[in-house]
């Protein structure tokens, strides 16, 4: 059986990683030049939340549900909110937000490898003629960089089915930014151990000499060995973006909080002298 997202789309680790991801794109189109999108590891791109996978699990419902009404929201968190309502009820994942933030100029490549999963985001995107669909394995999307543009965003973001998921990330990274040393690469990962975590991203700081910003929102639940916190890791963010980003995160923590432990942290880094 292969991870199925329509189970958790709309829960608080979508909502944290697409906030994020919608602020990066919005930086990189300050510029006029045109940018990419590469996603890794798109899924169908597009999930009825009213469906009995979604409604089996819930996790919507502490999630993207919680902020149905919620006041006060800082702009990356009502800029997201606004798109989102833009599908009508369902819940777009990572390439349909990604065209909802493109112009005319911009382009997202997007890549599944499951067919069944390939034919529902062909059916949700493969209209748009800014989207080029590849059905492909994620970790071999190195062979489509550097981008005719540039400039752009690969977002890492596999489904951590696999034992050796953190070696795998790793090992692309090394690949992707070896032909496209330029680009930003936002790499998303579950904390379900938390020493393992700053382990990878301790690695990604030493093998990856570059500026960088390690985010992460923990909602505070106490279901021990299930994923109650996610990070993102950004290996050279837009100039400024993680500060815009963190009362965004300070506010997200407080709206999807599942415990009274919930935070959000922000660890920035330097790039490695020459």
């Amino acid at each position: 059986m292969h991870y199925q997202h329509r189970y958790h789309a709309g829960n608080f680790a979508d909502v944290f990683k697409h906030v994020l991801l919608c602020g990066l794109l919005r930086a990189l189109s300050r510029k006029d030049k045109p940018w990419r999108l590469l996603d890794t590891h798109a899924g169908s791109g597009l999930y009825d939340l009213g469906d009995e996978a979604a409604e089996r699990t819930g996790e919507y419902r502490d999630g993207i549900g919680r902020l149905a009404n919620a006041t006060g929201l800082p702009a990356p968190v009502r800029d997201y909110l606004d798109l989102v309502r833009g599908f009508g009820g369902r819940y777009p994942g990572s390439p349909l937000l990604g065209l909802a933030c493109a112009r005319e100029q911009d382009r997202v490549a997007a890549c599944e490898k499951v067919p069944a999963v390939f034919a529902q985001l062909k059916a949700h995107a493969g209209g748009d003629p800014r989207a080029q669909l590849h059905q492909r394995d994620g970790y071999e999307s190195h062979a489509l960089l550097p981008p005719p543009e540039k400039r752009g965003l690969v977002l890492v973001d596999p489904p951590f089915e696999r034992p050796d998921e953190f070696d795998a990330v790793s090992a692309y990274l090394k690949k992707a930014s070896a032909r496209f040393a330029g680009g930003i690469y936002a790499v998303w990962y579950p904390v379900k151990n938390r020493h393992e975590a700053d382990r990878f991203r301790r690695r990604l700081m030493r093998e990856h000499p570059r500026s960088g910003v390690d985010l992460q929102l923990h909602n505070g639940a106490e279901a021990e060995g299930q994923m109650r916190a996610c990070g993102l890791c950004v290996l050279n963010p837009p100039y400024g973006w993680a500060a815009e980003m963190e009362p965004a995160l300070r506010w997200l923590a407080r709206e999807l909080a599942q415990g009274p432990r919930a935070e959000h942290l922000v660890e920035a880094w330097e790039a490695a002298a020459a």
